[in-house]
């Protein structure tokens, strides 16, 4: 390269992250970027070790866009001094000129025409000789200068070079502002915005100096106020005067003394107390131990309840809240017989499991009530961190203890029974799990030491009778159920939804709105209006909704003097409520060719489900439709293939399959539908498409299909027989493995329906179509 020009083109450029080296400079810098390192070996090989150094706008940038780039920097000259393995470099630049890129061009490195800048003295005086003269006021502020800036500086007569030096071992300075003196090519002005801004450092310092000064003086106040307070303290014992916190104080003292509490958790107060009152009341510290003492003070350690184990007692409260669920009553009856033989809770946590509204927490408050014990709630629904069920360390700004010691603390006494609702809700994230946390407070054999972070003592929670919710049994993590007994709650058939309102809900609404007997009377025909029109639930929750609803119109019209009494039937319920919500599905009306009814289980209950099927000229293709689950598919597919090897049994045409396609269709396409209970549905279904029998609208089938033709169990036979019934069905097939849960059907159900029991696709085959062929 030429150094008599002033212009030169397609210089490799290296762009840096913030590093200058001014003209007349050296320094060491690693290269990494690969475009940087293509610049720095172009740069070697073919323009004669001259490279252009200029800095991007944002440091963290990695790959900066060109309008992120500088347009001044410097011409330098380098040498390669090492070359690593992974390919970056160590290369040593030296700084010539200061050049402006006017054409910036990024291919694979950085390249650009350049025009090298000189620098210039406007003042005829020399501006060495002036800075020298002055450099002493620089080195005064000598936390901003280096100490040997002179050394630096040496004897140099060049202006611009003394400038450039001063800027090079300037520290601390920010990248805009080192642009800004690397771009003024005027030295004097240059010069100046050095001297502004150590001016502007300089004010920094003084206001980090003003700022130590009044923290010092507010520590010099803090230990003023403490003696004073002390001080202040002494006069008022001499006065037989107290302050609040001296009064609470003194409270918990005469506490300790005089109550019960274990002994280590005495002296852990007492400790605490006295670390209270060596502090000064403005301090933070001295807020964080007066919380703590006030916890330990307020969380029960001894007090207990007197507790009832008169059996007959809880039944008769259990059956004043509670309509059916008599096997569940019976256990929990069992369950506090045998605490009333062994007085140890141990083994013996009870998880009620059962869908919303079917009463788990009311049976919780009536199993409090029938045993003495306080009843206290823990919501664990959304917890999905450990410091929930343990709480915070002390040292975290607004620490507290975690639900279960809160939860105790409303309880007011050591017996309560506590309610762990919704355990299947829990989940768990980077904070911890905190279904972890409630493996110590389920197990019988740890809970006696229970450790809550915040207090730091442990905490007996044997006493404790825990009772715990979900609604579904699959979401219960599985490390908690093998510390629980499961006792499953079944949705409500419509008969016990209508004796739970009339016999509870009804009174409760009337009670609720302010309403005198007489005023408004519900029928027992507009209640099963409700029920089967206006509500599809397991539990009872919408429909005293809906009672409330009819409540408040009735309100209205009373108060608008247009009525003074109400008996409210299935008409008036329409004309209160607006039109039907829901329709049950009915029977067929006359019996057809490839439709028979099966019987659903759903979470709001049972219902029955037709299915279809038809065939037609084809290529032997099979349609499924309805929005299907996998599982209902595959039962669909076996009930085919099993058609299909015993053609000649039912009386089929082999060669039928070959030429003709089959559809089957479950309606209400909108509605999923999944579980493999319609296997002998399909089977029979496919079988009156094919052989062109029709099966009476008067029967109903469940049951599993095995490719052998075994009929095999299913699950919610009480729901499916209700909702057959319901739907005026006259006759049902069930596996035989399920005669076992006949007894779980209400009685008038069983008397109402005809109930055949099967073991084998041969005999279904004989119950609906007559002898096989």
């Amino acid at each position: 390269m030429e150094s008599k020009t002033t212009q030169l083109k397609d210089v490799p450029v290296l762009i840096t992250r913030g590093s200058y080296i001014f003209p007349g400079f050296e320094q060491v810098l690693e290269v990494g970027r690969d475009k940087s390192v293509l610049a720095v070996n172009k740069a070697n090989k073919e323009f004669d070790n001259h490279i252009v150094l200029v800095s991007q706008k944002k440091p963290l940038e990695d790959d900066p866009k060109l309008s992120e780039i500088y347009r001044i920097g410097v011409l330098a000259e380098l040498k390669i001094r090492k070359v690593w393995e992974d390919g970056s470099l160590t290369v040593n630049f030296k700084a010539v000129d200061r050049v402006k890129i006017l054409e910036l061009r990024e291919d694979e490195y950085y390249a650009a025409d350049i025009d090298i800048l000189k620098s210039f003295v406007k003042s005829d005086d020399k501006i060495a000789e002036k800075i020298t003269a002055n450099i002493k006021e620089l080195m005064e502020l000598q936390d901003i200068l280096p100490e040997d800036l002179l050394d630096q500086i040496g004897d140099s007569v060049d202006g611009n070079e003394v400038v450039d030096t001063i800027a090079q071992f300037l520290p601390f300075i920010p990248v805009a502002k080192k642009q800004e003196i690397l771009e003024q090519l005027d030295v004097e002005k240059r010069l100046q915005i050095i001297f502004d801004h150590l001016v502007n450092k300089q004010q920094v310092n003084d206001i980090d100096n003003k700022i130590t000064k009044k923290i010092k003086e507010r520590v010099d106040e803090q230990q003023r106020e403490y003696y004073l307070r002390e001080k202040l303290k002494a006069i008022k014992d001499e006065l037989g005067e107290f302050d609040d916190a001296a009064d609470d104080m003194k409270i918990y003292k005469e506490r300790l003394e005089k109550e019960p509490f274990p002994k280590n958790i005495k002296e852990r107060i007492e400790q605490e107390i006295a670390r209270y009152e060596s502090l000064p009341q403005a301090s933070s510290e001295s807020n964080i131990i007066r919380t703590y003492i006030d916890w330990m003070m307020q969380v029960p350690w001894w007090e207990k309840t007197d507790e009832k184990n008169d059996l007959k007692f809880a039944k008769e409260v259990l059956d004043k809240y509670h309509f059916g669920l008599e096997k569940v009553k019976e256990r929990i009856v069992e369950y506090l017989a045998v605490k009333s033989m062994t007085n140890s809770l141990k083994g013996q946590i009870i998880c009620l499991v059962g869908p919303p509204g079917v009463g788990k927490t009311s049976l919780a408050k009536s199993i409090a009530e029938a045993t003495g014990r306080n009843f206290v709630k823990v919501a664990l629904g959304g917890v999905k961190d450990e410091s929930e069920i343990r709480g915070h360390r002390k040292t975290y700004i607004g620490a507290m203890p975690g639900r279960i010691i809160q939860s105790m603390k409303r309880a007011k006494s050591t017996n309560p029974l506590f309610l762990l609702d919704e355990i299947d809700k829990m989940s768990s994230d980077y904070r911890g799990d905190p279904a972890s946390a409630m493996l110590e407070v389920l197990d019988p054999e740890q809970n006696a030491a229970f450790s809550d972070h915040y207090l730091e003592e442990s905490y007996d929670l044997s006493n404790v009778m825990f009772i715990a919710t979900a609604n579904y049994y699959d979401n219960i993590p599985e490390a908690l159920i093998d510390r629980m007994e499961i006792i499953q709650l079944s949705s409500y058939t419509e008969l016990e939804k209508s004796h739970i309102a009339k016999d509870y809900l009804v009174p409760k609404v009337l009670s609720n709105n302010g309403l005198a007997d007489g005023q408004l009377t519900i029928t027992d025909e507009a209640i099963n209006e409700v029920i089967k029109h206006y509500t599809r639930e397991a539990g009872v929750r919408q429909l005293e909704r809906d009672l409330n609803a009819i409540a408040r119109k009735f309100i209205v019209k009373f108060l608008n003097k247009e009525m003074t009494n109400l008996t409210v039937t299935a008409q008036t319920v329409n004309e209160l409520l607006g039109k039907r919500r829901f329709e049950h599905t009915e029977k067929e009306q006359e019996s057809q060719v490839g439709v028979v009814t099966g019987l659903a289980y759903t979470q709001f209950g049972g219902d029955i489900l037709p299915i279809e099927v038809n065939s037609f000229n084809g290529k032997g293709n099979f349609v499924l439709t309805g929005k299907l689950g996998d599982v209902m598919k595959e039962s669909a597919s076996i009930a085919l293939d099993y058609v299909k090897a015993n053609a000649d049994k039912f009386g089929l045409d082999t060669k039928f399959f070959e030429n003709h396609d089959i559809h089957i269709h479950v309606p209400e396409g909108a509605v999923p539908k999944d579980g493999p209970s319609a296997g002998i549905t399909l089977t029979t279904a496919i079988i009156s498409a094919l052989s062109n029998r029709p099966v009476s609208q008067d029967i109903g089938m469940t049951g599993e299909i095995t490719l052998r033709g075994q009929v095999l169990p299913i699950g919610g036979l009480r729901e499916k027989s209700i909702s057959a019934n319901r739907s005026g069905l006259k006759t049902i097939l069930i596996p035989s493995k399920n005669v076992k849960d006949i007894d779980d059907i209400p009685k008038e159900v069983q008397e109402s329906l005809k109930i055949i029991p099967v073991s084998t696709y041969d005999e279904v085959f004989k119950n609906v179509f007559g002898k096989l062929e």
